[in-house]
């Protein structure tokens, strides 16, 4: 098993941070905001510091609506960005918001921004996606006629990521609690990228020799986080893996804020 890293893009991405002067403020929306969500945006807001980039962090109370967010973003110039943390409270239907919010998307979120990564745009992925494929790219890891399994089919990770792959010509399957034999899928996949948030789910069986294996999944095991697949199993394994301790998490806030200068 080779462990892989995410080290040097992580330091290229630093520096592109720091060359640039980032007038635009970030805005920050967020309802309601569990325990893992406070604690990504907290993340986010010691970046800005970081790089000086200007950044309100906007909590809108539980009972406020999409004509409350939208009266807020649209007080504010086309060219600062944002990102709205999801779950958003209790709301469900962000068609409006996704329509209508003018400001500058670096997460995704907007029907334009989905409909340019259906084309293959990169710089249009959530931040997710978008720093797993930059990931790829950086180490000249093809998915070009390759077998990409995704163990996600949310709208942050899963599905945009399928579609891009698709377009570039992958073979894509992307899984769900109702696909026959993840098993087969996963076995015969020569890329796995993984975001289930299952300790350990996925053990020696799920893999063969020659496989890139992509652990995005995150958990807290006795105060330790913990990633999908478990890797004391793949010690005899001609494999390469990034974990989740130290990969895509490390530079998805980085990809995220690139986006204001992409």
């Amino acid at each position: 098993m080779q462990i892989l890293t995410t080290d040097n893009i992580k330091n290229d991405l630093i520096k592109k941070l720091k060359n640039k002067n980032i007038t635009s403020t970030l805005h920050i929306l967020s309802k309601q905001p569990p325990a893992e969500v406070e604690s990504y945006k907290k993340y986010i807001i010691k970046r800005c510091n970081e790089f000086d980039i200007p950044y309100n962090d906007k909590v809108f109370d539980p009972d406020s609506n999409n004509d409350d967010v939208l009266a807020y973003t649209d007080s504010y110039e086309t060219n600062d960005g944002f990102i709205l943390l999801q779950p958003f409270g209790l709301s469900k239907d962000f068609d409006d918001l996704r329509k209508d919010i003018k400001l500058k998307d670096v997460d995704g979120f907007t029907f334009e921004s989905l409909g340019k990564s259906m084309t293959g745009n990169l710089n249009s992925l959530p931040a997710t996606p978008k720093a797993i494929m930059e990931f790829l790219n950086y180490n000249d890891i093809s998915i070009k006629e390759k077998k990409v399994v995704i163990a996600n089919n949310t709208n942050l990770i899963g599905l945009p990521l399928a579609s891009y792959c698709s377009k570039h010509r992958a073979y894509v399957t992307v899984l769900n609690s109702a696909y026959p034999d993840p098993h087969e899928a996963i076995i015969n996949a020569d890329i796995f990228i993984s975001a289930i948030g299952k300790a350990n789910y996925y053990g020696r069986d799920y893999f063969k020799d020659g496989q890139v294996l992509i652990d995005v999944g995150t958990s807290v095991v006795n105060g330790k986080i913990v990633g999908d697949i478990n890797y004391d199993q793949l010690e005899d394994l001609d494999v390469k893996v990034l974990t989740s301790k130290k990969g895509i998490g490390s530079i998805t806030t980085l990809t995220l804020l690139s986006g204001l200068i992409d």
